[in-house]
């Protein structure tokens, strides 16, 4: 008597129905595939021994014969599946062409038959597999956080580029050059084999990379300050920024991790107004900005020094006397190289031979400053008789007492060279008789 039998699929690797075929009766079958009845549960059973669950052909030894020789068969309501293959579902991020899990084997859908030979065939395919393999593996570096590694892989190589794109940027302020060397910097870099990223290269972003070390370094030794209970002087000038707006330089002496107290520079902030009270303000503001609490201010900051400017140090209401009226214990002290400079202008102002040597210097000073000509004949003469040339500036102005030292040092470097010059351009027939007899007059002077 003959009985038809249902469709059968080849599971491995990829399942692809066969046709229907006619049977003996005694004839062995192959595994086959059915649909979950309604209503069956997906859960694992607590006992793999429970005999409601493995497949109805199996007795208790052989289903634990099969689960020994392969640890990743299990069974849901006597049908079989791949533990491996239904924990991971799809082979993610390892996925090959061509390659996927079986849905059948994903979902227990497969039906055991009576033959040893068969099952064990069909068991060796599954394990065989690509898919199966994909799976063993993905469940393998499932606890090793393949994700987490992959991820803390990439970003730090983006540290690591990152990191040598800050340290360009910090030589090029360290070393005070041009912010525009940044992108020729990390190039050079790259041609040398460095791995300096794709981002952060422009000239605006080198810019913005200093800003934000500075800023760091600064909360970083207001840290230490404000933790170590370092007493603390403040010293501040008025400047004129460059938008040509008042502004008030703010600079700091401490010590920084028990070293030696130094000047530290804190803040260029713009004043709204001259006036004490505005300057006061925008002082305070300054260092609660920073770090430095009100708390702190009144057991620490020990002394304010300033110029000797009545808007600084007026008796009545000057900036040092409204600090002292809030902090009781603040030394102020008027600025000992501003007094420095008073007393040198003092002292030209008296002594009346100091301005023909002042008018010399000026007139030097002119003479190469308004004409590259004359700056070109300089050289040549230095070149001359061996001399050295070094920029002439201005003496006793506005300028500091060392600018002008530097003036007349740089007129004594270049003594040599200068009356050469002079005397050469004093018999240039080329030149007019009046430039001829100023530079006789000059000769005559040095």
């Amino acid at each position: 008597m003959k009985r038809k039998q249902t469709t059968i699929f080849q599971c491995f690797p990829k399942f692809s129905p066969t046709t229907t075929t006619e049977e003996e009766p005694g004839q062995a079958a192959v595994l086959k595939v059915t649909e979950n009845e309604p209503g069956a549960t997906a859960k694992l059973p607590d006992d793999d021994t429970d005999e409601s669950s493995w497949p109805a052909l199996w007795t208790e030894s052989q289903a634990r014969e099969f689960k020994n020789r392969h640890p990743w068969l299990e069974w849901r309501d006597r049908k079989l599946g791949c533990a491996l293959c239904s924990a991971t579902k799809s082979t993610g991020v390892l996925t090959e062409q061509q390659v996927s899990m079986s849905e059948e084997w994903v979902h227990f859908k497969i039906q055991s038959s009576d033959s040893s030979r068969s099952t064990s065939l069909a068991f060796r395919r599954q394990e065989t597999s690509r898919a199966h393999k994909i799976a063993q593996e993905l469940t393998e570096k499932g606890g090793q956080d393949l994700v987490g590694n992959l991820v803390r892989a990439v970003s730090e190589t983006v540290f690591a580029e990152t990191d040598s794109v800050f340290r360009t940027a910090y030589y090029l302020a360290k070393m005070n050059r041009p912010f525009t060397d940044h992108d020729s910097l990390i190039e050079l870099q790259e041609k040398n084999g460095a791995n300096m990223g794709t981002s952060l290269h422009s000239r605006y972003s080198s810019t913005k990379i200093v800003e934000h070390i500075a800023k760091e370094m600064q909360k970083e030794i207001v840290h230490s300050i404000v933790t170590s209970s370092s007493k603390l002087s403040v010293l501040i000038d008025e400047a004129t920024s460059i938008s040509h707006k008042s502004a008030m330089i703010v600079n700091l002496k401490a010590s920084v991790d028990g070293a030696t107290p130094e000047f530290l520079f804190l803040e260029l902030v713009e004043l709204e107004s001259q006036r004490a009270k505005d300057i006061e303000e925008a002082l305070l503001n300054c260092l609660d900005t920073a770090g430095f609490t009100e708390e702190w201010l009144q057991k620490n900051w020990v002394s304010f020094v300033s110029d000797g400017a009545s808007v600084m140090l007026g008796k009545n209401s000057g900036v040092a006397t409204r600090l002292t009226a809030r902090y009781p214990n603040l030394f102020t002290w008027h600025c000992m190289n501003h007094r420095l400079e008073l007393a040198v202008s003092d002292a030209v102002d008296e002594v009346q031979a100091v301005n023909h040597f002042k008018v010399f210097l000026e007139k030097i000073h002119n003479l190469y400053s308004q004409s590259n000509k004359n700056s070109r004949e300089l050289l040549e003469a230095a070149q001359e008789v061996g001399s050295q040339v070094l920029k002439i500036g201005r003496v006793l102005s506005t300028r500091w007492v060392a600018s002008s030292f530097r003036s007349v040092k740089a007129v004594w470097t270049s003594y040599e060279a200068l009356n050469r010059h002079f005397e050469n351009a004093a018999g240039d027939q080329t030149r007019s008789s009046t430039e001829r007899q100023t530079y006789r007059g000059l000769a005559r002077r040095m």
